[in-house]
């Protein structure tokens, strides 16, 4: 049981057949005919996964260099069984020791016992949720103060200023908003983009240089291919957050003192 590498699929833990053969000690023919014999028993998404071409590719990728990834080299069609899949043809081969092997597949495969969280990993959790609640409020702030004030809604705002129009997507409107607030502040493009970054770490509690970071780290993405700040705000999904910054730094009464309001504790 040890020796079977864990593979899943869609978020569900599945065993190649394979895999299962190996686990009931029986030939892979027998594992193939049963499910050709009993076809109309079986349910995909539910029972199986069968996976061809892109999304077959895709899949042998994910393995990287395992042991299971040499023996699909070749393979043009594969079956990935779930709990479900297992547990129809431990009934269908019917012997005690796929009985047997079927419930240490349970236990230990697909239902394997939890792992117990050090300290550190419960503090680290709670310091990311504490994070993620302070963004929550964040946010709330900022809605409620843009309330108070009366502010105009964004797009039509934006359309007093040359340069930013509704048409444009929301990365863009971002790029304009920082360019006129430069312009009205009469401060260079990146340092108006400098105080705007100041602008929403303080806001948002964050680091932005510092998530981007991570954000390349997890999706293994090369330091000469680092995105740009609107291009991390896009893809994190923050470009409200951060049109929310920029249109409090642009529309204030004084652009420099919008800066200082935003900036006080930094």
């Amino acid at each position: 049981m040890n020796d079977l590498q864990v593979i899943d699929y869609s978020g569900v833990r599945v065993l190649t057949t394979e895999q299962l053969a190996q686990a009931y000690e029986c030939e892979t023919t027998q594992i193939q005919q049963n499910f050709i014999n009993n076809k109309s028993h079986f349910e995909k998404g539910k029972h199986y996964f069968k996976l061809t071409g892109d999304e077959l590719k895709v899949f042998k990728a994910s393995l990287g260099d395992s042991k299971i990834s040499s023996t699909l080299k070749f393979t043009s069609a594969l079956m990935l069984w779930t709990r479900r899949g297992a547990s129809r043809h431990c009934k269908m081969l019917g012997t005690e020791k796929a009985w047997e092997m079927y419930d240490n597949l349970e236990e230990n495969y697909f239902n394997p016992p939890q792992k117990k969280m050090t300290a550190a990993e419960i503090l680290s959790g709670m310091a990311e949720e504490l994070v993620k609640q302070e963004r929550r409020t964040a946010r709330l702030e900022m809605r409620q103060e843009r309330n108070e004030e009366n502010f105009k809604i964004l797009n039509s705002r934006m359309d007093t200023f040359n340069g930013i129009g509704t048409d444009e997507d929301k990365r863009q409107k971002l790029n304009s908003m920082i360019r006129a607030f430069s312009l009205k502040a009469g401060m260079r493009f990146d340092e108006g983009w400098r105080n705007f970054i100041r602008a929403y770490n303080t806001a948002f509690h964050a680091n932005v240089n510092l998530l981007i970071t991570k954000y390349m780290e997890k999706n293994h993405i090369q330091k000469k291919k680092r995105p740009t700040t609107p291009e991390y705000f896009e893809r994190a999904g923050l470009l409200d957050d951060a049109l929310a910054v920029a249109d409090k730094l642009l529309n204030g009464a004084h652009a420099h003192s919008a800066i200082d309001s935003i900036l006080k504790h930094s």
